[in-house]
């Protein structure tokens, strides 16, 4: 994804990344012979091996070719669309799972590359293209649009559990989701400490079906990303770290010391801070830096006295500094800024539950 699944839940990313495309168990219409015959004659077509990452575009005609299955959704208004093999597997796999007493759900499915086109193009017009770029995956590019990803949620006690980070909190669940992937055709797609490889962070949530057993549990049990299964990980390691250095090129981070957080975890505020910044027309970010460990730890009362209602309290705060340019006279017009300045030292402020996303809380000078 890439964008993360849901990106900002109660945000307009919500609405418009995944789109109301999610699902609940209902199982779909069933073809009838004529419809059957056309199933053959598209599936033929569909390589379900095929690579779709952050370099590797969807096929042409993919998209003609597919066959989609609706199925009505428990989340949103629309309903939610899977390639007809990956929902019988996916049917196959939850009735399975019923009876290890999990019960799992359709979030994000299939989402067509027009679509996507729409999402950026309307999260650059309101956002900034830096902004996009850092939570929109690029038109083409993204594993949705195989119509052979899916996204799925918990049912826990009756309650749907579909956030990120609330889903994270059932690590002892997931894993007898992914035990029996590999039987039905399935893998996880992105998996904990390897998104230098995948370009994404770790989502229990998101599998792929690939249509082989045997293959499935190839990579399944030993660890795999499909990029390894592939022979073409050391290609796409290469590729992810240089668009990373070229998102970091503008900007220096000072990491500073730490004894609480590691690099990842402060590189993952850093982005919570640029996708903010991304969004101030005609500044430029000099500098991102980490404070210290004690100012961290002083304002998690802050940070929580700034959490919305109804949310998890937050068990970790951090505190980022930021150098940057303001815009020109003429950019700067009808905004707070000094025209043309260097700001030194303006801070940040966020905060996380259980070492899930950081939520950026507030930013400015004290």
């Amino acid at each position: 994804m890439t964008y993360t699944k849901r990106i900002a839940a109660a945000a307009i990313s919500a609405a418009l990344v995944l789109a109301p495309l999610a699902g609940c168990g209902a199982s779909g219409s069933q073809p009838d012979a004529k419809q059957e015959q056309g199933t053959e004659q598209k599936q033929a077509t569909i390589d379900y091996m095929a690579l779709v990452n952050k370099q590797n575009k969807l096929p042409d005609g993919w998209e003609e070719a597919l066959d989609l299955v609706e199925e009505k959704s428990l989340l949103y208004e629309d309903p939610v669309k899977v390639e007809r093999k990956a929902y019988e597997a996916y049917q196959a796999l939850k009735e399975d799972l019923a009876k290890d007493g999990v019960s799992v759900e359709l979030d994000s499915c299939y989402r067509s590359v027009a679509h996507q086109q729409e999402v950026m193009d309307e999260f650059t017009k309101e956002k900034g293209a830096e902004y996009a770029q850092t939570h929109v995956a690029t038109p083409g590019y993204s594993e949705h649009h195989t119509g052979l990803a899916l996204d799925l949620f918990l049912v826990i006690d009756g309650e749907k559990v579909y956030e990120n980070d609330e889903m994270m909190k059932y690590p002892e669940v997931w894993e007898k989701v992914h035990a029996k992937l590999a039987d039905h055709g399935f893998i996880l797609r992105y998996l904990e400490g390897k998104d230098d490889i995948t370009g994404y962070a770790y989502e229990p949530w998101h599998i792929r079906y690939i249509d082989n057993p045997e293959v499935a549990h190839k990579i399944m049990d030993q660890g795999l990303t499909f990029e390894e299964y592939l022979g073409v990980a050391e290609e796409a390691k290469a590729a992810n770290a240089k668009d990373e250095a070229a998102k970091k090129a503008d900007y220096e981070v000072d990491y500073g010391t730490s004894e609480v957080y590691t690099h990842d975890d402060i590189d993952a505020a850093v982005k919570a801070v640029m996708a903010e910044f991304g969004t101030w027309k005609g500044c430029t970010m000099k500098k991102v830096a980490y404070t210290n460990d004690q100012t961290c730890k002083d304002n998690l009362e802050y940070a929580n006295s700034l959490r919305k209602e109804g949310t998890p309290e937050f068990t970790q705060a951090m505190v980022l500094t930021s150098d940057f340019h303001s815009p020109s006279a003429e950019e700067a017009q009808g905004t707070a800024w000094e025209p043309d300045t260097d700001y030194k030292d303006y801070t940040w402020t966020l905060g996380r539950t259980d070492g899930g996303e950081w939520q950026l809380l507030t930013w400015g000078y004290a």
